[in-house]
């Protein structure tokens, strides 16, 4: 049967809507504020995160609403959803900002394999599609900022 109402699906879509809020604005920063001999590669890389995990933001607010509750859309509830911790930038370093991004890549891959667990018991099947091309779009950050801290 049909249920169009699941508040955990919900709740757990709101989560991930303020992690990736929340990594964008980390994210689009470290682009700003690169410094170094590789300045110009890191400034792009930065921009192509910023930028993919921008475009996720709207078709994440729709999902929630697709599932019957309001997206949330506060700097505030952003700020008591999210569960990406900042890092203060401590001199721009490319290793720290990486080391920093893989920090919040991975928090983001967390909350999107709760998030798809959780709509595969609602048999959401559309928006378990979205999640996994999410999850495989993040492996795939992960894979390249681990490859720029020379790890595997």
């Amino acid at each position: 049967m049909f249920n169009e109402q699941n508040p955990e699906l919900a709740s757990k879509l709101a989560h991930l809507l303020a992690d990736t809020v929340t990594a964008k604005f980390i994210l689009h920063g470290y682009h700003w504020n690169v410094l170094g001999p590789d300045f110009g590669e890191f400034h792009e890389f930065f921009n192509m995160l910023y930028e993919d995990v921008d475009g996720s933001i709207d078709d994440l607010a729709e999902n929630i609403l697709k599932v019957g509750f309001p997206a949330p859309y506060l700097l505030s509830d952003y700020c008591e959803l999210s569960c990406i911790k900042e890092d203060r930038l401590d001199g721009s370093s490319t290793q720290f900002l990486l080391q920093s991004a893989k920090r919040v890549n991975d928090t983001m891959l967390h909350c999107l394999f709760e998030t798809f667990a959780e709509a595969e018991k609602c048999n959401e099947q559309g928006l378990m599609d979205f999640l996994a091309t999410r999850i495989d779009q993040h492996k795939k950050w992960n894979w390249q900022i681990k490859a720029f801290l020379g790890v595997r």
